[in-house]
């Protein structure tokens, strides 16, 4: 999903774009997506305010798809009923550039193991704080605050469903909190891809 407005980065331009360490943040999350198994098509789903984007990612192997730009979950609505999307569907926010092949794999098979037809991935809330992220929402789940990673798996053919029975999958690990919504956050996503490049 690559489609939003990032009011907070507006200044910057188009946030799927905004480089780390000299790659469009979006090129991470694309790279990502190429090497884990088990992942078929690659659909970047753009917007009229990130038509730039849509001209960048046309050089990777992916299929570039516009909706109309009215939110998160209206997009990726559209997108499932325009495309006529079956079977399970992850759906991965263009803004998380610490993604990992192995940790995708791990969703996937949470996914497959829990019988559910959609599974939500969050992370506690104290893990963000700790890194200095801002996050965009915060839920109470059970008793502990969460907040969504901007990873999901869904069944397509179940997307006009009022609900959907969902699984919640809680990662307490770094790949899945960093969601860049704020110049805090992509300095935080420099910070740690750096000490990734040093380790």
């Amino acid at each position: 999903m690559a489609g939003g407005r990032g009011e907070r980065l507006k200044m910057l331009g188009e946030k799927p774009l905004l480089k780390l360490h000299g790659k469009p943040m979006i090129q991470y999350v694309i790279e990502a997506l190429m090497k884990t198994r088990n992942i078929g098509r690659i659909i970047v789903v753009t917007s009229r305010y990130t038509r730039k984007t849509a001209d960048v990612v046309k050089h990777f192997q992916v299929e570039v798809f516009e909706a109309p730009g009215c939110g998160y979950v209206a997009d990726v609505q559209y997108t499932v009923r325009r495309l006529g999307l079956k079977g399970p569907i992850m759906v991965v926010s263009a803004d998380l550039p610490l993604l990992s092949p192995t940790l995708l794999g791990r969703i996937i098979d949470c996914f497959k193991r829990c019988g559910k037809p959609a599974l939500s991935v969050m992370v506690p809330h104290e893990l963000c704080e700790r890194l200095g992220l801002t996050p965009d929402l915060i839920l109470q789940v059970e008793g502990r605050l969460l907040v969504p990673a901007g990873i999901n798996i869904l069944q397509g053919e179940m997307i006009d469903e009022e609900e959907i029975e969902e699984e919640k999958m809680v990662l307490n690990v770094e790949e899945a909190a960093v969601n860049v919504n704020t110049i805090g956050d992509l300095k935080v996503a420099e910070r740690l891809l750096s000490l990734r490049r040093s380790s």
